[in-house]
């Protein structure tokens, strides 16, 4: 089997974390063939062993002239390549394929509706008809949750059997370390996201002020993992000032996939207090790294996590304050929450390897036909 993974789409976030994945296993095997396009923009996030690797290649995509030349580029790679499948990542893909195109699905907006941040905009909204109608062009398409499948099925008018669902699962890059937190430095709770407006970070200021006036003596930070320079940390940073806590929300910069682990090992608590997913590598990470989750009261969120999170109501600052002191208030409860993640991360969510071979088995029946716009 020859596979174009096409992953110009991509720019930041898990998304960059599934295709490192994805990659690193297939340099491993030797029986494929296969050939890789990635946006220079996301170069320096990947390991050497793939920047070296003659079959990663790299396009700009940093302005619309970029994209716009990607739609023509494409298919003339493709047909240099004369792949069996094309896998784009996480589409909607810049082109469509004449080989089988299998193509992931990571856009929330697309399959929830009101969440709370208003309605799109005029342009968002035509953006949205583009990608729907791009969706509905590929062969097939991957999801990582059922809730994510029927949402797609019903929202975007995709058959069921033309959605596959391939769990998440923990980056191979990132490693284990047992040391716990010491119970009296100050409590961190992490919150491991690239920006992006449903994940609702600018209510972190709010959370914060509202842990402190609840309880004045509790020494924390919320840590977020934004650049320093970036606008969005800057609005955040600005807002914490404004309420007086710019002391207690914090961020250590943008965190490459080789310093993820030290991350998570120094948090005491993970926080992820998003609107909308289709799938998130935190909860898996949460529960790999044995660090206790507070997350969203939302479907995505239930079935990923079954009884190893607090859920909150991601709307109300209020309500998160409470469940995050009375975590950190509770050691009980928190071993409870680790010991609830260990068991979820075997139950629910596939090894890497175990998540290689499903994307390679959905891959090699779209290259055969045997999953296909109306095949099952």
């Amino acid at each position: 089997m020859r596979i174009f993974v096409d992953a110009t789409p991509l720019s930041t976030g898990g998304g960059v974390q599934v295709t490192i994945a994805l990659l690193l296993n297939l340099q491993t095997s030797h029986n494929i063939a296969w050939q890789a396009l990635l946006p220079e923009e996301i170069q320096t996030s990947l390991p050497s062993a793939l920047r070296s690797d003659e079959r990663v290649s790299f396009l700009p995509k940093s302005s619309i002239k970029n994209k716009i030349s990607l739609m023509f580029k494409l298919p003339n790679i493709e047909k240099t390549i004369a792949p069996d499948v094309v896998f784009t990542v996480f589409g909607p893909a810049y082109f469509s394929a004449k080989a089988p195109h299998l193509v992931g699905f990571a856009l929330p907006n697309l399959v929830y509706r009101d969440i709370g941040l208003g309605g799109p905009s005029f342009a968002s909204r035509l953006i949205d008809v583009w990608r729907r109608f791009s969706l509905r062009r590929a062969t097939h398409l991957i999801v990582e949750t059922e809730t994510v499948k029927e949402r797609l099925a019903l929202q975007v008018g995709i058959a069921r059997d033309r959605i596959s669902v391939v769990g998440n699962s923990v980056n191979p890059i990132l490693r284990r370390r047992e040391k716990m937190v010491d119970p009296t430095r100050t409590f961190r709770f992490l919150v491991p996201s690239a920006y992006y407006r449903h994940k609702n970070l600018e209510i972190v200021p709010l959370v914060a002020k509202c842990l402190t006036d609840m309880r004045p003596s509790f020494d924390f930070e919320i840590t977020l993992t934004l650049d320093r320079q970036s606008a969005q940390w800057l609005r955040i940073r600005a807002l914490a000032a404004e309420l007086g806590v710019q002391d207690r929300v914090t961020t250590l910069g943008h965190v490459n996939i080789a310093s993820l682990s030290e991350a998570y090992s120094a948090a005491s608590a993970i926080f992820l207090p998003t609107l909308i997913e289709v799938s998130t590598a935190v909860y898996p990470e949460s529960f790999f790294f044995r660090r206790p989750l507070v997350t969203s009261d939302r479907d995505f969120a239930r079935e990923l996590c079954g009884d190893a999170a607090l859920f909150v109501d991601p709307l109300d600052a209020e309500d998160m304050a409470v469940e995050l002191l009375r975590l950190a208030s509770d050691t009980d409860l928190m071993t409870a929450l680790v010991e609830a993640g260990a068991r979820q991360l075997d139950a629910k969510f596939p090894t890497t390897t175990e998540k290689f071979q499903m994307q390679l088995n959905v891959l090699s029946d779209c290259a055969s036909g045997r999953r296909g716009r109306s095949q099952s």
